[in-house]
């Protein structure tokens, strides 16, 4: 399998495990506020089913694209609000069901878009291979925060390192998106795997480091969880700075989550140790 049809494959089991805990939602499931203020867990989806509509519009038809691109230039905050109220003005079912299609057919769009090709989106252009990981890390991001509403576990997977990794190549944006100067130098990222594994990121050399979890690391770069409230160990003013305002995901800066807001319930599972292979 070739790395894109590998990562659309990725997206759609993510997609598809955020699905499973939505699909059996009753109303007030739906409308539970959600860790994100002001947001329920049909925001959630909302924003997901939009956002995944207008990357198949870069993809397919990038001057309607173009468009959405001004709306969002001329307000922000505006457009942000605006671009929901049609989807959550839909009946849960038709919410859920507008949101399934989207999916089917930004999955079509990415197996008939040619790798190496770059397309528009909100902030710099992007490859096939980023867009795609960009949706991943949102369906995951977005889907943490309903799994949060509801108590729902979820088994840590091996996507997690894409999320890791465009968390780690975020790294000047985390900065400049703060209107602060970017470090001189990076941080050495070393994440343990629900397989055993470890995943590195950055030369070995470097003072400065990250070490944990995988899943501990993704949730405070995606702004899910406060850093004091994982298993994080940073080394350096720089790692431990980064930590705390790291951003993973385009757009101003995200209020993240409090310090004490959550708790480790439980140690991390992997997938494969939940289903084991014969």
């Amino acid at each position: 399998m070739n790395q894109l049809a590998s990562l659309i494959t990725d997206l759609y089991d993510e997609q598809t495990a955020l699905d499973d805990i939505v699909t059996v939602f009753d109303n007030d499931d739906w409308n539970r506020p959600t860790p994100a203020e002001g947001w329920t867990s049909r925001h959630q989806i909302a924003h997901l089913a939009f956002f995944d509509a207008t990357a198949q519009m870069s993809l397919t038809d990038p001057e309607a694209f173009a468009e959405q691109r001004r709306r969002a230039d001329r307000d922000p905050d505006a457009y942000s609000i605006a671009v929901l109220e049609p989807l959550l003005a839909l009946t849960s079912a038709q919410l859920l069901d507008t949101w399934r299609q989207g999916r089917r057919s930004l999955l079509n769009a990415f197996r008939s878009t040619p790798a190496g090709t770059r397309h528009p989106w909100y902030g710099p252009s992007m490859s096939v291979a980023s867009m795609i990981t960009a949706r991943l890390m949102e369906t995951w991001a977005h889907g943490q925060d309903v799994a949060d509403t509801v108590g729902a576990s979820r088994p840590v997977t091996s996507r997690l390192e894409h999320i890791a990794r465009i968390a780690c190549l975020a790294f000047p944006f985390s900065f400049g998106n703060r209107a602060m100067p970017v470090p001189d130098t990076g941080v050495r990222v070393r994440l343990a795997l629900p397989s055993g594994g470890t995943w590195e990121f950055g030369d070995e050399g470097l003072e400065d480091s990250v070490s944990g979890p995988i899943e501990d690391f993704c949730l405070v770069l995606t702004r899910r969880r406060h850093v004091a409230d994982t298993t994080l160990v940073t080394s350096g003013p720089i790692a431990e700075q980064w930590m705390t305002l790291g951003q993973a995901y385009a757009g101003p800066p995200g209020p993240g989550r409090a310090s004490g807001q959550f708790t480790r319930r439980t140690p991390l599972v992997s997938s494969a140790a939940q289903n084991p292979q014969d």
